[in-house]
């Protein structure tokens, strides 16, 4: 936790990329990030897409600079949850998109043995959420969101991997939560908010920001937004 407008420019926050590396260099070359910038990646570097370990490989390069973090997606939980524990979390990684990013891993661990374990020691140590304060206002960071009437502290972590309704139409919370996980595309109609675009950032009256633009959808882009201004950053068709 921190306090980051003093220090940086720019706070600015990634949705889902799942293995979409063209799209992912798309929006990453438009935002021109810096070291006077802060990026806060929200999970789900896999899976769905036909470049996913690049993804991952780009994450894990990029998360260790000092303004940059991290977070867990649903998607990293499932597939180490494959490779380490077996349990049901495991069974649903590969139909869930985790066919290509397994097929990408049996070719690349040829010949370079050591990545998966490097790739899942880098997912376990990914947090997940991160939470600052910005001119005195709280925001909150995460993959899919938070149970509605329950501390930050002790959210599940099911609920912060997984949840979508309960969330973003319960919420009534002081802090401002910038979420992935539930793609625009597929929200039906929001009370108070008229979504002209389907595939561009939502801002919910309940102070939600949903940035998961459907990167794997054959019309779906990869967004970036700056949490102090507004502007939004996206991947070309």
């Amino acid at each position: 936790m921190g306090r980051l407008k003093m220090q940086y420019n720019r706070i600015l926050a990634m949705g889902d990329i799942h293995g979409r590396f063209d799209r992912l260099s798309s929006v990453f070359n438009k935002i021109k990030f810096g070291s006077k910038d802060f990026l806060i990646l929200l999970g789900d570097y896999v899976d769905r897409g036909n470049e996913n370990l690049h993804c991952l490989q780009w994450a894990m390069r990029i998360s260790k600079l000092p303004n940059v973090v991290a977070l867990r997606g649903n998607h990293e939980q499932m597939m180490l949850y494959y490779y380490l524990l077996g349990t049901y979390e495991s069974t649903i990684w590969l139909p869930n998109g985790g066919k290509y990013t397994k097929a990408e891993m049996d070719e690349w661990i040829k010949t370079d043995p050591d990545f998966l374990n490097e790739a899942l020691k880098f997912i376990d140590k990914r947090p997940y959420y991160y939470r600052t304060f910005i001119d005195g206002q709280e925001y909150i960071f995460c993959h899919a969101g938070l149970k509605p009437g329950v501390s930050l502290e002790n959210q599940s972590v099911e609920s912060i991997l997984w949840i979508r309704e309960e969330f973003y139409n319960g919420y009534n919370g002081t802090a401002e939560v910038v979420v992935g996980h539930t793609p625009t595309p597929y929200l039906g109609s929001v009370p108070g908010v008229d979504i002209k675009d389907r595939y561009y950032p939502i801002r919910l009256p309940n102070k939600i920001t949903m940035i998961d633009t459907g990167s794997f959808l054959p019309k779906g882009r990869i967004s970036c937004v700056d949490v102090i201004s507004g502007q939004v950053w996206q991947s070309d068709d």
